[in-house]
């Protein structure tokens, strides 16, 4: 009987011990991973970013709600978390498993599904799960320090749900405002550089591009900067959105030689990357501005920011009707807040 309970004891002892490292290892993993998949090095890690303060800030309140609960259940501290211990373990799972797809750089399927490429909707799938567990003991924890048993695990998801819509809501209605432009004192660097967008049928550039471009245009006449960097990949069998674009200002009097092409990136991020260790890294620019749409501004900029990079922002003059902007604007609002949470 002795020996029972020496091994019960054990047992209560190793998963106290993993309720407080399990998510603290999670946070160091998830910050690794979005550092890792950004191919950027720990090294350019900083904590006042907002999605780092974010990840520690959850973290904290749920070793807080721990420890607190820990004095409370002395004794009984196994039997009231083993639902957290369990969902601790599968969070971690989940975390591994990104780990290796990113570590590993497994083959994702390719192709797009409303908008965004099916690859990074899977990684986000992942990247959810295991953010929506931590939310799920946040609430089970938040439920028995406040002793409220009824219908416990029902009131635990509908909370974890609660804390989702809010934290995407209020995303959603910070993105709906866009960083001040001043066109009397209109940003000026060595290089413009425009984010690619849409191309239409025949190789034509869709409004948004259009206006990107006009931007760059009017800020080179003015010479406020003196070269144009364009970026943007294609889809099979046409031009890419660079060449496209290319092709578009070479109609005005813009010198070619002024016009730089980039026609591989397809995401926000990359033309970001490229902007760092192309431009900053070999080219060794030392100013530049990124030219894009008035409600892109705003993940550009936060974006731009875990990268640590310093650039101006310039929003282009493209004027959309309501019920387009608000669907490019809950876009950017979900596309920002799953960066900030996980850098996808």
């Amino acid at each position: 009987m002795p020996v029972k309970r020496k091994k019960q004891s054990s047992s209560s002892s190793v998963k106290e011990i993993a309720l407080f490292l399990l998510p603290l290892f999670n946070l160091l993993l998830l910050y690794f991973i979005k550092y890792h998949n950004q191919n950027l090095p720990l090294s350019d890690f900083n904590f006042s970013y907002t999605g780092n303060v974010l990840n520690l800030f959850f973290t904290l309140v749920l070793v807080v709600e721990i420890i607190i609960l820990s004095f409370r259940y002395k004794g009984k501290f196994s039997s009231q978390f083993s639902l957290p211990f369990r969902l601790l373990l599968a969070q971690t799972i989940l975390f591994v498993v990104v780990f290796l797809v990113v570590q590993l750089e497994i083959h994702l399927p390719g192709g797009y599904l409303f908008g965004f490429p099916i690859a990074k909707i899977f990684l986000w799938l992942l990247f959810f799960s295991a953010q929506f567990i931590q939310f799920m003991l946040i609430s089970f924890c938040w439920l028995l320090l406040f002793r409220s048993n009824s219908l416990m695990y029902l009131r635990t998801i509908i909370n974890s749900i609660f804390i989702t819509v809010f934290l995407y809501g209020f995303v959603f209605l910070y993105s709906l405002g866009t960083l001040p432009v001043q066109e009397k004192n209109e940003p000026s660097g060595e290089v413009g550089v425009v984010l690619g967008a849409a191309v239409w049928t025949n190789n034509v550039p869709s409004t948004i591009l259009m206006e990107r471009l006009n931007k760059a245009r009017e800020l080179y006449q003015k010479k406020k900067i003196s070269k144009i960097q364009l970026t943007g990949g294609n889809a099979p069998g046409e031009l890419s959105e660079a060449e496209v674009a290319f092709n578009y200002l070479i109609k005005f009097q813009i010198d070619p030689k002024d016009i730089w092409v980039e026609k591989h990136t397809t995401s926000t991020t990359e033309q970001i990357r490229f902007i760092k260790n192309e431009l900053f890294g070999k080219k060794l620019i030392k100013k530049a501005v990124i030219i894009s749409d008035r409600f892109h501004l705003k993940r550009i900029n936060e974006i731009s920011k875990f990268y640590n990079l310093k650039v101006k922002l310039s929003g282009s003059n493209v004027t959309l009707n309501s019920k387009s902007l608000v669907y490019y604007k809950l876009r950017e609002g979900i596309a920002l807040i799953n960066f900030w949470f996980f850098a996808i």
